[in-house]
């Protein structure tokens, strides 16, 4: 008896310490994921202006709106929680 109780408060301690450790770590991605997405817009911005003197355009990328503007070389876009992120280049 004394050995399951401390094999169930081994198991509760591990999975009671690991998943929100895990969840943390897969929000930080996600985040990481939009952002590195907002950069390549901002590249892909950049040769559409040089290319076509485009000044504004959007792109989608695994349902997210990035919108960008070639005038201070932003974009716009709603991450995954629902913020509204705006990533310049200086």
């Amino acid at each position: 008896m004394a050995e399951t109780m401390l094999s169930l408060f081994m198991v509760f301690l591990i999975f009671g310490s690991l998943l929100p450790l895990v969840h943390d770590m897969q929000v930080r991605l996600e985040l990481k994921k939009e952002r590195l997405a907002a950069y390549e817009t901002l590249h892909e911005a950049a040769k559409a202006v040089i290319s076509s003197g485009s000044t504004h355009g959007e792109r989608s990328v695994n349902g997210t709106l990035y919108s960008w503007q070639a005038e201070g070389h932003c974009v716009e876009y709603e991450n995954f929680k629902g913020e509204r992120e705006r990533l310049c280049i200086e």
